[in-house]
């Protein structure tokens, strides 16, 4: 009866393996995907202030391309039945798991940081913008209309930070959500009334977050693969003595 059992548990396990590692062959691919999407089109849904997203985008491509191969190698392990591959299957598993630990904890302790580059990055382009109105430099213009329109937000503080004589009770047109294409400036009645540096923290600590609970899935998951064939390690072994 045990015997029984314990073989029972054991071809589950290897099931359930085969299952959960073609899902993490899936995974991958849509990471990588994700991660080629960061990289190509990042920039026209998440304002430039100061945070790079390449390199989130190439730690998705990274971890995509690990999740696909030791997919891969766990269904050809569990299918074949060698105790070699699931040893080297484990040996992989353990070894990402840590890498992704490491990982998380150098982005929680470095997770301050990101406060004081985006106040840095935000506070330059917006001075001189309101200093210097219109005549203010290109790239600066773009930066501050890029920002207002993707985190929906008025000046660094609100709309009654713009205080040149150029605006009057007016502000930039990024400021409002239903200005003409072709307008320069709006209503200060009518701006968004939240300021951009609150409301960019907010969008980083956002997508930030999100990336930590994609790994902490990740690792929970990966864990599961381990302790299921760790399981299956009995079935493995009766099929290299055979």
């Amino acid at each position: 009866m045990c015997e029984t059992l314990k073989g029972c548990v054991q071809g589950c396990a290897k099931v359930i393996l085969i299952l959960i590692n073609l899902i993490a062959v899936l995974a991958g691919i849509a990471l990588i995907g994700v991660g080629g999407f960061v990289m190509a089109k990042g920039k026209e849904y998440l304002p430039d202030v100061g945070v790079s997203l390449t390199p989130a985008a190439t730690c998705l491509i990274i971890l995509g391309v690990l999740l696909m191969l030791v997919g891969g190698f766990g269904c050809f392990g569990a299918c074949t039945g060698r105790h070699g591959l699931l040893n080297v299957y484990l040996a992989l598993l353990g070894i990402i798991v840590i890498l992704e630990i490491a990982v998380l904890i150098y982005g929680f302790v470095n997770k301050g940081k990101v406060a004081g580059t985006i106040e840095e990055a935000i506070t330059i382009p917006f001075n001189n913008v309101n200093t210097n109105g219109s005549s203010a430099d290109a790239l600066d213009l773009a930066t501050v209309d890029s920002i207002q329109r993707h985190a929906t937000c008025c000046g660094i503080t609100g709309p009654d930070f713009w205080t040149n004589v150029q605006f009057k009770d007016e502000v930039p047109a990024s400021c409002c959500e239903d200005a003409p294409s072709n307008a320069t400036l709006c209503a200060k009645t009518n701006a968004y009334q939240d300021g951009c540096l609150s409301s960019t923290e907010g969008l980083v600590t956002k997508a930030l977050t999100l990336v930590i609970v994609v790994i902490v899935i990740i690792v929970l998951f990966q864990l599961t693969c381990m302790i299921l064939a760790w399981c299956s390690r009995g079935e493995y072994t009766e099929v290299d003595h055979a």
